[in-house]
């Protein structure tokens, strides 16, 4: 009887090709105003923009020379998660293809899922008071400063000459409500005093609230990221031009009354999923000839480094 020692070689490509297709599959939503980004680095440091603000006016001979005024930084740390199993070597005679390819698919879905509760509860700890942003504050909060005065090793200090900002405030879901936030949004200015130029045409909504949303939007305002822009479909709605997303799953997101208004492209620029190796598929040596194992590992974290792309509401 000839000893078998080769069936665990061609295995990985089964398992490999299901792990990638789970995870890509769970993540698309929210990568939507989340960007991405891969270091190589222990953390990641995300800083606000700044700038010079207003140009005075020249006199005709002296220069004016410019203050700079700083947003804040925000360190990211990535975490290392993992999770194992095996295929065996009976399972995999009677159906290789098929049993590879259900590892490799549940895999990729902790994986995946492992990453999305991780940015849900970014969402969800935004009223937290022990989660902070680079500028001492939850991400939502009505004393957000608007800019710093310098660095304090990695630390910024707030300069208080340059006020406060709100991106919280404690109303429910209506069109009036939702219109109130984006006029509030048009009044911010950017950490040198200019006009923070955003287009809040996101709506963030718990599950409890996805119908009202919708109610809102139109049958046809969920976000989908290849939405045509040209569609006029939902001309009728109060706020036809706004698209929404829910925010929430199982435990983690937006609870019953809570929802946000954003501008999806400010926030993929100030709300990062950091990688330091991104979801992958390992094959593993064993000394039991009878099991192949298969580790799926990720190493990432997730911030956000400016709240002035998101106003939250929490009317509970």
């Amino acid at each position: 009887m000839p000893v078998i020692t080769n069936w665990k070689s061609d295995n990985y490509k089964f398992v490999g090709k299901a792990f990638d297709y789970a995870y890509a599959n769970r993540l698309n939503k929210l990568l939507s105003i989340v960007g991405t980004v891969n270091s190589n680095s222990i953390d990641y440091e995300l800083t606000a923009g700044g700038g010079y603000g207003e140009m005075p006016a020249y006199d005709g001979s002296n220069l004016n020379e410019g203050t700079k005024k700083r947003g804040f930084k925000t360190v990211i740390t990535p975490e290392e998660f993992s999770l194992s199993e095996s295929v065996g070597f009976k399972q995999a005679k009677v159906d290789r293809s098929g049993e590879c390819a259900r590892v490799g698919k549940m895999l990729g879905n902790s994986a995946a899922m492992t990453v999305y509760a991780h940015m849900l509860r970014m969402f969800s700890g935004a009223y937290d008071p022990t989660k902070l942003g680079g500028d001492g504050k939850p991400w939502a909060a009505t004393d957000h400063p608007v800019a710093s005065k310098g660095s304090s090793g990695r630390k910024f200090v707030a300069d208080p000459e340059s006020g406060t900002f709100s991106n919280k405030i404690t109303k429910t879901l209506t069109v009036s409500n939702i219109t109130d936030a984006q006029v509030m949004a048009g009044r911010m200015v950017t950490p040198d005093g200019l006009p923070f130029l955003a287009d809040m045409s996101l709506l963030l909504v718990s599950p409890e609230l996805e119908a009202e949303a919708k109610k809102i939007c139109g049958d046809h305002g969920k976000f989908r990221p290849t939405r045509n822009p040209a569609d006029d479909s939902n001309a009728a709605n109060p706020l036809a031009d706004l698209q929404y997303m829910v925010i929430g799953g199982g435990n983690d997101g937006f609870t019953k009354k809570q929802w946000a208004i954003c501008d999806p492209a400010l926030m993929k620029e100030m709300v990062k999923l950091v990688y330091i190796t991104r979801p992958t598929v390992m094959q593993a040596a064993l000394d039991n000839p009878l099991k192949d194992l298969y580790t799926g590992y990720v190493d990432f974290g997730c911030g956000w480094g400016d709240a002035r792309p998101i106003i939250f509401s929490d009317p509970s």
